[in-house]
């Protein structure tokens, strides 16, 4: 049986196109989705904050909102120009894809205060936004591994729904809306972190780079212990 040399196993680890495009978008959405996630956040702590009865929850809200939006100016500052946008046919189709899923949970946010407010359930306009965007940061992980969006995911489902069962009203309001922008600042600095660290530009589902194989003893030429290259030996004078 032939052995495989050094260059065929260099290019058998080598990532296709799919497994590129999926690795650039990764980056790409750890970027620009730990913007929106950090836009999200700001608006959730001010309108959390907003709902409690807290002594001077105006200037609280203010703070925590501009926290928010510093981190994201954080973010932006360490991870410029490392994401750049992915192109190619395999990015354009998970371009559309991801462009897709972020529309229509953007549209469902728009939606469902109306939808809610006609129900007379308004308190619960967090709780349901909170879970369309758990939603999108599932189906993300499971289409790219984003870092950060499955535990956040899973937390933006569970959290924002059991305190639905529990409360109601403003105190729904405010607990909601601040355990969501503290999950979603803390899931978009995991994102930064990842991006800025350098560990996002490999697809998982590919084995790390490695060294050659060393050639085995059928293909090292007699008594030299060389490896056989296909070209004569030059004679020693």
């Amino acid at each position: 049986m032939k052995t495989p040399t050094p260059t065929t196993a260099v290019i058998s680890a080598a990532p296709g196109p799919d497994a590129g495009a999926r690795a650039a978008w990764r980056q790409r959405v750890a970027r620009i989705g730990s913007e929106i996630q950090l836009a999200f956040a700001a608006l959730w702590f001010a309108r959390g904050t907003l709902s409690t009865a807290w002594p001077g929850r105006l200037p609280i809200a203010i703070a925590l909102a501009a926290g928010a939006v510093a981190i994201g100016v954080w973010g932006a500052a360490v991870t410029c120009g490392l994401a750049p946008r992915p192109h190619g046919p395999a990015a354009r189709r998970l371009e559309r894809a991801i462009t897709t899923a972020t529309v229509l949970q953007l549209a469902a946010s728009c939606a469902l205060p109306f939808v809610l407010s006609a129900a007379g359930r308004l308190d619960l306009t967090i709780t349901t936004i909170a879970i369309t965007i758990g939603l999108l940061l599932l189906w993300l992980w499971a289409r790219l591994r984003t870092p950060g969006h499955l535990a956040a995911g899973v937390l933006l489902i569970a959290i924002p729904g059991g305190l639905a069962l529990a409360l109601s009203g403003n105190t729904l309001t405010a607990a909601a809306g601040l355990a969501t922008a503290v999950i979603l600042t803390a899931s978009a600095i995991t994102g930064i972190r990842a991006l800025a660290s350098g560990t996002l530009g490999r697809d998982d589902g590919l084995a790390a780079p490695s060294r050659p194989a060393d050639p085995s003893p059928a293909d090292l030429q007699p008594c030299t212990g060389t490896p056989l290259t296909g070209e004569a030996e030059p004679a020693s004078p």
